[in-house]
C-alpha cells in the first residue's frame, strides 16, 4: 500500500506541476481552412496548434505584410484595369456610334450626288441634242451658202454674158444705124 500511495503522490505532483496554468489551449485548424478567404490566423507564441490542413505555409509579419501589399496593389490594379477596361468600352461605343452616324451621312450624300449625278447625265444628253441640231443646222446653212455662193456666180456671170450681149447688140444697132444714116 506504501507504494500505491507514492505512486499516487508522484502522479499528482507530476500532474500538478507538469502543467503549465498559463499556456494557452489547444487550437485546431480545420481542413475548411485551406478554402478560407481573408486574413490568416496569427499564431501566438506559447500556444499549440493541430492542423488538420494539407499544407501550412509558416510567414513571419514582415513577408506577410509584403505579401499583403503586393496583394493589395494587385486588387487595386484590378480596379484600374477594370476602370480602363470601362472606358475603353464607353469610347469603343462612342466611337461606333459615331461611325454609324457617318455612315448615314455619307450614305445621304451619296445619294445627294447620285441626284446631282443623273441630273448632269440628263442635261449632258440635252446639250448633246442641242449640239447635234446645231451641227445639223450649220451644216445646212454652209450647203445653203453653196448654193446661194454658185447661183450668185452664175448669175454674176449670166449678167456680164448678157452686158456683153448687150454691148455686141448695141455696136451691131450702132453699125447698123451708122450704115443707114
Amino acid at each position: 500500500m506504501k507504494k500505491i500511495v507514492i505512486a499516487f503522490l508522484l502522479i499528482t505532483t507530476t500532474l500538478v506541476f507538469g502543467q503549465d496554468r498559463n499556456a494557452a489551449k489547444l487550437i485546431e485548424i480545420p481542413e475548411s481552412y485551406a478554402n478560407r478567404v481573408g486574413e490568416p490566423f496569427m499564431v501566438q507564441k506559447d500556444s499549440m496548434y493541430v492542423f488538420r490542413t494539407s499544407d501550412v505555409y509558416l510567414v513571419n509579419k514582415k513577408s506577410f505584410l509584403a505579401i499583403k501589399n503586393v496583394y493589395q496593389s494587385t486588387i487595386d490594379q484590378n480596379k484600374m484595369t477594370k476602370d480602363l477596361i470601362e472606358k475603353y468600352t464607353e469610347t469603343l461605343r462612342k466611337n461606333m456610334d459615331l461611325e454609324r452616324r457617318l455612315e448615314i451621312n455619307f450614305t445621304q450624300t451619296d445619294s445627294l450626288d447620285q441626284i446631282v449625278y443623273e441630273k448632269t447625265q440628263k442635261t449632258l444628253q440635252n446639250t448633246q441634242k442641242a449640239l447635234d441640231y446645231t451641227v445639223k443646222s450649220l451644216e445646212s446653212a454652209t450647203q445653203s451658202l453653196e448654193l446661194v455662193e454658185k447661183t450668185a456666180k452664175r448669175e454674176r456671170r449670166k449678167t456680164v454674158f448678157e452686158k456683153v450681149l448687150f454691148g455686141i447688140a448695141g455696136l451691131g444697132v450702132g453699125v447698123l444705124v451708122g450704115i443707114t444714116l
